[in-house]
Parts: structure tokens; C-alpha cells; sequence
């Protein structure tokens, strides 16, 4: 403990540091029990040092992003945000400051709430522009949020556009090999995919797998979420049989590290369903499809747009199997969640105005993975 920290600060740094250790072991209910600790512990300690707080503000967000906990990460960066422009001096404000917002933007993101990411995301890269210079390293992490609440709105060449950027700094400050760079390779086959650009996606999502799996081995989350996203372009070219087992490998993987109720279950639920489906098995799939709408349903809300393409996917099935009334229904609410939070012109909500049960409706390639 430093000459200048209290025992309740010294208290809370250590929590601090067990929760990230449980952060990156993938405990993360234990890491945010242990980051709710910390804060409540340098809040308590009046005057030392208030930067401290809004490290475990953010930390604390963080953790609740990835479990999903949007509502509390909502909170916990608000007040990030309130406690950081309260500072007047400190080495770390600027950097403090973008996190924090960049917190905000991501929840607000996550929640489907796109035109108030675009406006926090905005504010931060502003801030971070004049504080920091157009080229550091918290600019481009911005830049690349920005682009990837652009991708989810339709808006395909504002992403695009700022995706480039942000990897051209993030090569030059982790060098060409690092996981940031595989992670804007992942963003950016993510893209073509939305597009509808198949081939061209290919070879930058296997060049994302490839970095990351050399980066963090085959086992780590995110090298599984990299193979996830690979197996939904497989899937649109027509290799369904190497996208499904990649897809059952992922799920392995997540379970394992979060658990049967996470997010991204429901994704890759959605996805296997998906493959499932066009091959005949139905039973699977409606319940891989009603799987991922439960989950959907409880982490994100009954009124987040994410849940649109597996009410689609599954509104195409009951069509397929003569359950007219039931598709009609699933296929409304779908349209009614997309055409309130993306653009006119965004090519999965023109896909789901169609009619699940007109007569011309091809039900064996109707059904989507969820684009990434």
C-alpha cells in the first residue's frame, strides 16, 4: 500500500485486480461481485484519489456488458460519465473520459438504441480527436464502435469507411498480427456479410480466425466467436456442413466459458437453426430458434431488434410446416422491431416485409443467419 492510500482505497485496488483476474478467467459473475465491491469501497473513501472510482465505474460497466446486464451497465457508465467531467486535473482524465463515454455508447449500442450511440460515439471521438490527436490508439477503438453501430443501422459505407481507419491506427500501434487488427478483420467481414457480399467476406473473417487463434489458441471465447462468425458466411456460400460444425464447436466453446443463458448462445442458436432447417431437421430447429428468442428475450428485451431475424427465421418454418396464422404473426412483430430502429433501405428488413406464406415464398432458403 503506497504512503498516500488509505486501507478502505488500498481494499478496493485489490478487488480491483481479482475481479479482472476473474474477468479474464471468465468468471464473470464473480468478477462483477468483486468489481461492485471495489467501487463501494473507493467510493467510501472520500478525496483519495476520485480517479479510482471511475476506473471501477468503467471496469464494473464492462463486466455487466458482458453478462448482458444492460440496464445496470447503463447506470454504472452514466455515472462514469457524471464523476469524470466532475475532475478538473489528473494524467489519466482525457483517456478516463473517452472510456467512459465509449461505456456509454456501446450500452446504448447493445440496447438498440442507435441514434444515441451514433450521438455518444460522436462526442467521445470529438474529445478524443482534440485531447489525444486523430491517430491514438482510444480514436480508433472509438472509430471502429461507431462503424459497428453504423453496420447494425444499414448504413454500409459510413462503416465501412470508418472500419479502414480504425485499422490502419490499429496496426500501427499493435502491429499487424495483434488481436485488434483480428477483431476489425472480424468487423469487416461482418459487413460484407450484412451486404450481402459472401465471397468477399470470406477471407477476412478465416484471416480474423487465423490471427486470433495464433494470438489466444483455439479454446479462448473470442477465437470461437471468430469461427461463429466464419461459419455464418460458410452457411450463406452453401457450406453448410463445415459451417455447422463449427457453429456446434462455438456453442461448446461458450457454454463452457458463459454459461447456457449468454447472448451469444442465442446467436449461434439462431445460426445452427438456421443450417438445420434448410436440411429437412425442423424439429431442431424450431428448437434451437425458440432456444434463441427465450435468451433474446431475457437479456435483451421483447423490444430489441436482434430478436427480428429469429422471429423471422421462425416464421418461415410455420409456413413451411402449414402453420399460416402463427407465421403471419412472428413475421409483423419482426418488421415492427426493425422498421423502428434501422434504415428504410436495410436489405434484412426488405427480406422480412416479404410474406412468409405467399405463394411464391422459397421456405427452404428463407430462413437467415443472424448477420454479425
Amino acid at each position: 500500500m503506497s504512503a498516500s492510500a488509505s486501507p478502505s482505497a488500498d481494499a478496493g485496488y485489490r478487488l480491483l485486480e481479482r475481479a479482472l483476474e476473474r474477468q479474464e478467467a471468465y468468471d464473470l459473475d464473480g468478477a462483477l461481485e468483486l468489481s461492485l465491491a471495489g467501487l463501494a469501497a473507493l467510493e467510501r473513501e472520500s478525496g483519495h484519489r476520485p480517479e479510482g472510482a471511475v476506473h471501477a465505474l468503467i471496469l464494473t460497466g464492462r463486466i455487466a456488458q458482458a453478462l448482458t446486464h444492460l440496464g445496470e451497465a447503463e447506470r454504472l457508465f452514466r455515472r462514469a460519465v457524471a464523476a469524470v467531467d466532475a475532475l478538473r486535473e489528473g494524467e489519466q482524465l482525457p483517456l478516463l473520459r473517452l472510456r467512459a463515454r465509449e461505456g456509454l455508447a456501446v450500452t446504448y449500442r447493445l440496447q438498440g438504441r442507435y441514434l444515441e450511440a451514433e450521438d455518444a460515439f460522436r462526442q467521445a471521438i470529438a474529445d478524443g480527436e482534440r485531447e489525444l490527436g486523430p491517430e491514438a490508439d482510444a480514436v480508433g477503438d472509438l472509430l471502429g464502435g461507431l462503424a459497428v453501430t453504423f453496420k447494425y443501422a444499414g448504413r454500409f459505407h459510413e462503416a465501412e469507411s470508418l472500419y479502414r481507419r480504425s485499422l490502419a491506427i490499429a496496426e500501427r500501434a499493435h502491429g499487424p498480427e495483434s488481436t485488434a487488427v483480428a477483431t476489425l478483420y472480424h468487423n469487416l467481414a461482418g459487413l460484407e456479410h450484412a451486404r450481402g457480399r459472401f465471397a468477399s467476406a470470406l477471407p477476412l473473417a478465416r484471416r480474423s480466425v487465423e490471427l486470433r487463434e495464433a494470438a489466444l489458441g483455439r479454446e479462448h471465447p473470442e477465437a470461437a466467436a471468430d469461427r461463429a462468425a466464419l461459419a455464418a458466411i460458410l452457411d450463406a456460400l452453401g457450406q453448410d456442413e463445415e459451417a455447422e460444425q463449427l457453429l456446434r464447436d462455438a456453442l461448446d466453446v461458450f457454454a463452457r466459458a458463459y454459461g447456457d443463458g449468454h447472448y451469444e448462445i442465442a446467436v449461434n442458436a439462431n445460426n445452427l437453426a438456421a443450417i438445420l432447417y434448410r436440411r429437412g431437421r425442423h424439429a431442431e430447429a424450431e428448437a434451437l430458434y425458440r432456444r434463441s428468442l427465450a435468451i433474446k428475450d431475457s437479456v435483451l428485451g421483447p423490444e430489441h431488434p436482434e430478436l427480428a431475424t429469429t422471429l423471422h427465421n421462425l416464421a418461415v418454418l410455420c409456413r413451411a410446416q402449414g402453420r399460416d396464422e402463427e407465421a403471419r404473426r412472428l413475421a409483423r412483430r419482426s418488421v415492427a422491431l426493425l422498421e423502428r430502429t434501422v434504415e428504410p433501405t436495410h436489405p434484412v428488413l426488405a427480406a422480412h416485409r416479404i410474406d412468409p406464406t405467399a405463394p411464391s415464398i422459397d421456405t427452404r432458403r428463407a430462413a437467415q443467419g443472424l448477420p454479425y
